[in-house]
């Protein structure tokens, strides 16, 4: 142990280069943990939903949901959320949040979570995710 401060002076190039890979590998799992997002595959939403009587939110544009769609799920487009989230009247409900591949849903889910939604889930690889998993799509 006494060596470590040498170690590190005299291989600092070494030392940064892992501090910075592990900030880059641990960084995004400290972040969905810190915000309270739950990201979910499509098979694990799909129970969720059907299990604890959850709902299925698309954040996606009304001209993109009308293409193609999950059942029963509720087009609440992202630059309408903070206003047609009142649709939602259970805040206890779960709610899995999906866009095309992600990145939407998480913006929303976090606007959700503000609102007082407990149990808020993004639904991992959006749609893509779940036409990868074979999962059937209305239109």
């Amino acid at each position: 142990m006494e060596n470590v401060g040498e170690f590190i002076v005299n291989h600092w190039i070494l030392v940064s280069a892992f501090v910075i890979l592990a900030w880059l590998v641990f960084s995004d799992s400290i972040n969905r943990r810190l915000s309270g997002l739950q990201p979910l595959g499509a098979t694990q939403a799909v129970r969720l939903v059907n299990q604890n009587k959850g709902k299925f939110v698309d954040v996606r544009d009304p001209s993109e949901y009308e293409k193609e769609h999950i059942a029963d799920s509720l087009n609440l487009p992202l630059s309408q959320l903070a206003e047609e989230s009142k649709q939602l009247k259970d805040k206890t409900q779960p709610v899995v949040i999906v866009c095309a591949s992600g990145q939407r849903a998480r913006s929303a889910a976090k606007q959700l979570r503000g609102k007082g939604f407990e149990q808020v889930y993004v639904l991992t690889g959006g749609l893509h995710a779940w036409k990868e998993a074979k999962l059937p799509l209305f239109n």
